[in-house]
Order: structure tokens, then sequence, then C-alpha cells
């Protein structure tokens, strides 16, 4: 018996191993770039014009939706390591956990067939800006303080002014954000691209069926 149940762990394993290897062909493998260049093409336009909110996961999640999670966390964990080496900014690469979060949340809800319809989309969206806000939320306190030096400092702000706790203010700044950013924009804009992609590229990628 010991002998059997051994035996399935291990087949499970190699299983969970397979999968994610078959995930990453040629195709997904030159997504992840392309995820990280779309991605810090966001954060350019958030820097320049001061917006309040990130633009730097439509990549991540573009990514998720057609190659999957697995995909989907390297390109925006790796969004992060190249976010740290053009600004000499290290813990850049903490805030790297978020990105792979999100892109690990968003290929799963893709892989479930739940981002077919518009609703589910934006349910969708609403769950990965929840995921974001909490993980950062932790990471800007113990990393930089609290302080983001960003427009979300001006959110969190509001919220101490208004008598709201350091925690409180902190994660309340961060999902008032995460929702404009995550549930509206970062969602929304791979899920229209994609369904308005032509069937011969769509054929290309695993998970655009899941979309379409």
């Amino acid at each position: 018996m010991v002998k059997k149940k051994t035996k399935k762990k291990t087949k499970a394993k190699k299983g969970i191993i397979e999968r994610i290897k078959s995930e990453f062909t040629t195709v997904a493998i030159v997504m992840i770039p392309i995820a990280i260049g779309i991605n810090q093409a966001g954060r350019l336009i958030h820097q320049a014009l001061g917006l309040p909110i990130w633009l730097d996961t439509i990549g991540t999640i573009f990514t998720a939706m057609l190659c999957g999670p697995w995909v989907a966390g390297v390109g925006g964990f790796l969004t992060n390591v190249v976010t740290a080496l053009i600004y000499g900014r290290a813990t850049s690469v903490f805030f790297g956990t978020v990105q792979l979060g999100i892109g690990m949340l968003a290929g799963y809800f893709t892989y479930k067939g739940w981002f077919k319809k518009w609703w589910q989309v934006f349910l969708g969206g609403v769950g990965i800006a929840v995921t974001a806000a909490a993980i950062s939320s932790v990471i800007v306190v113990f990393v930089r303080g609290g302080v983001s030096g960003a427009g979300i400092d001006l959110v969190f702000g509001f919220f101490l002014a208004m008598g709201q706790n350091f925690w409180t203010s902190i994660f309340a700044s961060r999902f008032l954000v995460e929702i404009l950013d995550k549930a509206v924009i970062a969602v929304f804009v791979p899920w229209l691209s994609i369904k308005r992609l032509p069937d011969r590229y769509a054929r290309m990628f695993k998970y655009a069926s899941k979309i379409r």
C-alpha cells in the first residue's frame, strides 16, 4: 500500500511538472519579453503623467490569458527584475511577488474558463485587485515604510487624514487604486484585444480559446 501511494505521488508530481513544461512553448517564451515590454511601457505612462494607477501589469495579464499562469508569473516577476536594473531600485524585486501572484491568478481564472463574459472579467479583476492590494500592502510597509513615492501616497494620506489607522489606510488606498488599475484597465484591455484577435493568430496560443 505504501509503495502504491508513493508511486501515485510520484506520478502526480511528474504530471504537474510536465504540465508546467508544456506551457513553455516557443511562442509562450517569446511572449515573456513582450509582456515585460508592455509592462514597462505602462510604467512609463504612469510616471510621465503622474497617475495614481500603475498600468504595469497589462502585459502580465495579457500573457496569462494567452499562455497560462506559469508563463505569466515568470514574465511578471521578471518585469520587476528589469525595473530594478533600469532604475537601480533593488526593492522593486520584492514587488515582483505581486506580479507573480497576479500572473498566476489571472492564468488560473483563464484556465478555469472564468474570463468568457465581461462580468466574469470584472469579478476576476476584483479578485486580482484584492490579491495585489494585500501582497503589496505588506511589502510597501516592510520595505519602504508605507511610502511608495507615487500618486497612491496622496490616497494613503487622505485615509490617514480621515482618521483611519495606518494599516487600514495602506490597504484601503491600495485597494481603491488596484480596483481601477486591475478590474477596469489591466484585465479589460487584454481581454478585448484577445476577443478581436484573428483566428490564425489565436490558434498559436494554448489559452486563447478559453477567452474567445
